[in-house]
């Protein structure tokens, strides 16, 4: 079950400048008293939210990682974004319609609940928090518009080095933290099981990456990216 901790103090929180408060002077900040967001934390594998479920709130991820998947009538089940620290997800609610995902925890996490109604209210008074939304908006977009082309355009090799490359660009460690299977990477990618680990069996023995308790080293990236793009380079 989730746990609430505390409730959120927008001024001292440590991931204020990753949130959708990163533009607002602690004037400001010290002027939503009455908003009452709440601190919760969730165990791996809790669900957040179901899909078609109301969507009263909206979540900030303070720390760990979030699936988004999307289901079809007969089960099937598509993962359609990971979410990290600082995401901004769940606010389906400003158009008035029910969530459209199922958001899990992929790691345990902390997650600030952030009220559609206050949120609206603050669009409307601070024009930094409604620029700031619709920028994350905005990214969901692009980044939905990117999967596309990937699933569409990618082999089933270049997907999965290109996912490789990229990620954890934001972690400063060589060694990058995978809590995601090779069932989760393979629906993310449009790939099947069998085939995400061929692959990386293969790139081991290649002595392009390497494994080690669910984290990854990416040994050899040059040759990596030359799966993506015979040039060797990585967009």
């Amino acid at each position: 079950m989730p746990k609430t901790i505390k409730k959120g103090i927008c001024s001292r929180c440590y991931i204020r400048n990753r949130s959708i408060f990163s533009e607002l002077s602690y004037e400001q900040l010290d002027k939503l008293q009455n908003f009452s967001p709440t601190v919760t934390s969730y165990q791996t594998k809790e669900v957040i939210y179901y899909q078609n479920d109301n969507s009263s709130n909206a979540f900030t991820l303070r720390s760990g990682m979030v699936k988004l998947t999307k289901s079809l009538p007969d089960g099937r089940t598509q993962i359609i974004r990971i979410l990290k620290q600082g995401d901004l997800f769940g606010f389906d609610g400003f158009a008035n319609q029910n969530y459209n995902q199922t958001a899990t925890a992929l790691t345990e996490c902390e997650l600030c609940h952030l009220p559609i109604t206050g949120l609206q209210k603050l669009r409307q008074s601070e024009a930094e928090i409604d620029t700031a939304i619709m920028n994350r908006w905005l990214n969901n977009l692009n980044a939905a518009e990117n999967m596309m082309l990937t699933l569409g355009a990618q082999k089933a090799s270049e997907r999965l080095a290109n996912f490789l490359v990229h990620w954890g660009e934001e972690e400063n460690d060589e060694w990058k933290k995978m809590p995601l299977s090779r069932k989760d990477i393979g629906d993310l990618l449009g790939l099947t099981i069998e085939t995400v680990s061929r692959f990386l069996s293969q790139w081991k023995k290649m002595g392009l990456i390497q494994e080690y308790r669910g984290n990854v080293l990416i040994k050899n990236k040059t040759e990596l990216c030359e799966v993506i793009n015979p040039k060797g380079t990585c967009e």
